[in-house]
């Protein structure tokens, strides 16, 4: 039926309808065409110049360049653990056994190690047997903990290493709850203070000067606590033991017959000197009794006959 033949109202209701049609179809169009864009612009195809672009720079990393990167890594977590040992309370010593030729001048190159690494001898003893011709000696030194493994090697240097051992113990949990304990005492010393400060009975004061006297003492072992720990983490000591190589080697007990023999020989000739030293010990003691005993036991035997005899003398009969 041709448009003219319609009322008005339907021309209008026609033409509105098919300038919606026209419009929904316009949007749809639009949106396919976005999103394929889109799709193609986010992935980057293989063959458009973006992704050429990038293959080539993924190609041109090199395997020195790869490497390095890793190193980069690697450097990184190895400056963190470093960092993290830092922090940490370690106390370290040494133990070192030398054999030398002279142990005087080892102890005096040992003495001159520890003043060029900023420590001191902590204790020495150096002793010699002429007979055997042979001496040793035992010296510590106190060194800072940093420079423990400069200070072993020059010390290895001193002679001949027999042993070394080296040993670490970690203190940071004592050395933290030391601290923290400190800070604490401090604390309540300050509040012991200022109470004694706002007191005023005699009473309360006496009694607040003997807390304050206690919790100083207190204050004053843990600071010597803290102190200790401190010198354990900031110097190690190095003992160093040294001998002489003409140092007699212990010999095997001999065995057999004639060991057996030569052995109970030994036991004997040691019985008899021992009770010839008895003997000669006593003898003494035996010829002081003898003179004063002697003369009494001699006395008393000449007066018991006389006395026997006048005993048995029968009485005498009454004359008629």
């Amino acid at each position: 039926m041709p448009t003219t033949s319609l009322p008005p109202s339907r021309r209008l209701a026609a033409a509105l309808a098919a300038g919606v049609v026209c419009v929904t179809a316009l949007a749809a169009c639009s949106g396919s065409d976005s999103g394929g864009a889109s799709s193609v612009t986010g992935g980057v195809a293989a063959d458009s110049p973006a992704g050429d672009a990038k293959a080539r720079d993924e190609a041109s990393v090199t395997p020195e360049q790869q490497s390095g990167g890793d190193r980069a890594a690697t450097s990184g977590g190895t400056a963190a653990v470093v960092a993290a040992v830092a922090q940490r309370k370690l106390a370290r010593r040494a133990d070192v056994s030398l054999e030398v030729k002279d142990v005087t001048r080892a102890a005096s190159d040992l003495r001159a190690i520890a003043a060029r690494q900023g420590g001191l001898v902590v204790a020495e003893e150096v002793s010699s047997d002429p007979a055997a011709q042979s001496s040793w000696g035992t010296i510590t030194i106190s060194v800072p903990t940093a420079k423990l493994d400069a200070t072993l090697d020059e010390v290895a240097k001193a002679g001949k290493v027999l042993s070394r051992q080296t040993s670490t113990d970690d203190v940071t949990a004592q050395y933290v709850d030391t601290s923290a304990r400190v800070e604490t005492m401090k604390a309540s010393v300050e509040r012991v203070r200022l109470l004694m400060g706002r007191a005023d009975r005699l009473a309360d004061i006496v009694s607040l000067e003997s807390e304050l006297s206690r919790r100083q003492a207190d204050l004053e072992s843990m600071e010597q606590q803290l102190a200790g720990l401190d010198d354990r983490v900031t110097l190690s000591p190095v003992t160093v033991r040294l001998a002489t190589g003409d140092v007699a080697a212990p010999t095997e007990e001999p065995t057999g017959f004639v060991a057996g023999l030569a052995a109970g020989w030994g036991a004997f000739t040691r019985s008899v000197q021992l009770v010839l030293t008895l003997l000669g010990a006593v003898l003494p003691f035996g010829v002081a009794v003898a003179v004063v005993l002697g003369p009494l036991l001699a006395w008393l035997r000449r007066r018991r006959p006389a006395v026997v005899a006048t005993s048995s003398t029968p009485p005498v009969a009454p004359s008629a």
